[in-house]
């Protein structure tokens, strides 16, 4: 019997497993990992659309960042170290506008949306020019608009904690899981502490560590999540391991940890700024983590029952759980050690998902992707870089000969905690299916997995004899898109690329997967039947990878006897047809969810056929 163990390396298997947690026959939790699209929606005093009711929080709690324009801030926008000379105006007029919207507001704190909404409607003369507020934000790359934004960002305190008697009190973000109107986002933060508990044991609260590494800002989300974990049931604490602690770690000053520069560090890997301003209790909360070094960040995690790991940018993530020479840090080879023994949940949303690819099956290294659309992924292939950053267009920033929306990927793969395939996430929202394909197509992996929105694959493992090496379930409210390249037929190369016979299966609520020996084995719930609608009609859709227009279409095929839906993925004449067909292997299965006073339809399916070839 193979479990997770034998896919992870010779050293990892090394590492000392606490004897905390070692129990002579401890069993395995029912899963694992869990693996979340992301898309969640959860009532907090800084969402309280996703809210079932009004007035959840107390004014005392931050409901939103706020904002002021005063003379330093704006001073520090103008800073020559950050703008590049070919972005001057750009610049320039940035500042104008910018003091045109401080006449306004004078010293007012305002909330972003408000500074945003006079940013854009703003239009003043500079010698002689009219310029507009709209155009100037719109031309500005998001590494430009987050530089403006963080410089004047101000710490969200209560109107009445600003007396100068006190110092003030910075406001947090609570969250509230019993007024959450989404009970599938629910469902699956409460897996998470369910399955943490079933490791923990019943005499005590589980442990779960929250880890923020995939934000750009990594401290805007710590309160946020450490509250909703609490309200799950877990003991919850905020594990300060980010890009910037790594740096600190590995670039020493004495043989010590270069704490001291985290500023400047958040700076250069994150692209955060001023956050010492913004949040000082968490900036000294990570000061002294960082001061500790990763043994006692080891300890933490050895106590540790779950991690969970947020959204953002999974390439982040790898810089705060990798060397520079791409090994494992010791904080990550503890997590590795504890999930191979059963010891600790791993969990993660949206980019804490993607991160979570890498190690190696079947003879081939799994990579972790890292950015594109599918337009451009047909269109150009895959390429082994860096990711762009978002919006670099614009300012031409962008590296390497890449646009700001090729595909791209690490090659050496991420966390290397899920070695059975590529993971993607925001799956068919975003019509990602075309960019998945290709980079299993281009470095030759077997398997891929696509998690929609607040649908979450659990994976399991177990040490009985002749269990399959991983199981896996679908939970939450969509589904998970499965590409198996095994029967794949290629020809051609770049955009003339034809790739034919993919076989592709979603599985959705209650459906599971078994792997073994490269054996792929599904299951659908026992709740779903064989669709019987009789009807045959013609399918098709013009913007195949737009929006979810892929599930729609699929989903169709799935509950008709239409035995083929075609559509397309074109722009300015050049592009890709795309076949989605059955075939004597197909199966499929519809059924009907009630989630409190919703029910939801939906339509599984096993191996649907996928042809896909440029456009004559």
């Amino acid at each position: 019997m193979r479990s997770l163990s034998f896919y992870i390396t010779a050293s990892l298997l090394a590492c000392s497993v606490s004897a905390a947690n070692t129990e002579g026959n401890k069993k395995f939790p029912d899963y694992s990992m869990v693996l979340v699209g992301g898309g969640l929606q959860s009532c907090s005093s800084g969402n309280t659309r996703a809210c079932s009711e009004p007035d959840v929080f107390s004014p005392a709690a931050k409901s939103a960042d706020l904002f002021s324009l005063s003379t330093t801030q704006l001073n520090n926008i103008a800073s020559d170290s950050f703008w590049s000379a070919e972005r001057a105006i750009e610049q320039q007029q940035t500042l104008a506008l910018l003091q045109f919207v401080r006449s306004r507001v004078t010293n007012e704190r305002v909330t972003e949306r408000e500074l945003v909404r006079l940013w854009r409607s703003a239009e003043i003369e500079i010698d002689g020019i009219w310029v507009s507020g709209r155009d100037n934000y719109n031309q500005l790359s998001d590494r430009e608009r987050n530089f403006v934004l963080d410089q004047l960002q101000v710490m969200a305190t209560a109107q009445d904690n600003t007396s100068r008697r006190s110092a003030a009190q910075r406001q947090k973000e609570y969250a509230n899981l019993a007024k959450t109107r989404d009970a599938f986002s629910v469902e699956l933060y409460r897996k998470i502490v369910e399955l943490a508990q079933q490791v923990a044991g019943p005499a005590r609260k589980p442990r779960l560590l929250v880890v923020t590494a995939s934000g750009r800002d990594p401290y805007a989300s710590v309160d946020f999540y450490t509250n909703l974990f609490e309200e799950a049931g877990a003991e919850v604490s905020w594990l300060p391991i980010n890009a910037a602690y790594r740096a600190a770690q590995q670039n020493r000053i004495d043989n010590e940890p270069s704490c001291e520069q985290l500023p400047q560090y958040l700076a250069a890997y994150h692209g955060t700024y001023q956050r010492e301003r913004i949040y000082p209790d968490l900036m000294q909360q990570q000061m002294k983590f960082c001061r500790q070094g990763s043994a006692a960040a080891v300890e933490q995690i050895r106590r540790a029952d779950a991690i969970f790991i947020n959204g953002g940018d999974q390439s982040l993530t790898l810089q705060a759980f990798r060397l520079d020479d791409g090994s494992a840090s010791a904080e990550l080879k503890q997590i590795q050690s504890m999930l191979s023994a059963g010891q600790i949940i791993v969990a993660g949303t949206s980019a804490g998902t993607a991160v979570m690819s890498g190690g190696s099956y079947l003879g081939h290294n799994t990579p972790m992707i890292s950015n594109g659309d599918s337009y451009n992924a047909m269109q150009f292939g895959a390429f082994d870089l860096p990711a762009p950053q978002p919006g670099c267009d614009k300012d031409q920033s962008c590296s390497n000969g890449l646009a700001e929306n090729h595909l791209t990927y690490t090659a050496s793969g991420g966390l290397g905690l899920f070695p059975w395939g590529v993971l993607d996430t925001h799956f068919s929202e975003r019509g990602r299916q075309g960019r998945l394909i290709r980079l299993q197509h281009d470095t030759q992996t077997r398997f891929g997995f696509g998690v929609d929105e607040a649908t979450a694959l659990l994976v399991g493992f177990s040490t009985e004899e002749n269990a399959p090496e991983v199981k896996m379930e679908v939970l939450g409210a969509a589904g998970v898109y499965v590409v198996d390249n095994q029967q794949t037929l290629t020809e051609g190369e770049g955009s003339a690329t034809k790739i034919t016979q993919v076989s592709t299966h979603y599985l959705t609520r209650g459906d599971t997967l078994e792997l073994k020996d490269g054996l792929l084995r599904s299951r659908f719930a026992d709740w779903k039947f064989a669709p019987n609608n009789t009807q045959a009609p013609m399918l098709s859709s013009g913007e195949l990878f737009e929006r979810d227009n892929y599930k729609q279409l699929a989903h169709l095929l799935c509950l008709t006897q239409s035995r083929q839906a075609d559509g397309k993925a074109v722009k300015v004449g050049q592009g890709h047809q795309i076949s989605l067909y059955k075939d004597h292997s197909s199966y499929t299965r519809q059924g009907v969810f009630r989630q409190q006073d919703t029910e939801v339809q939906y339509c599984s399916y096993r191996n649907l056929m996928l042809d896909i070839q440029p456009v004559q």
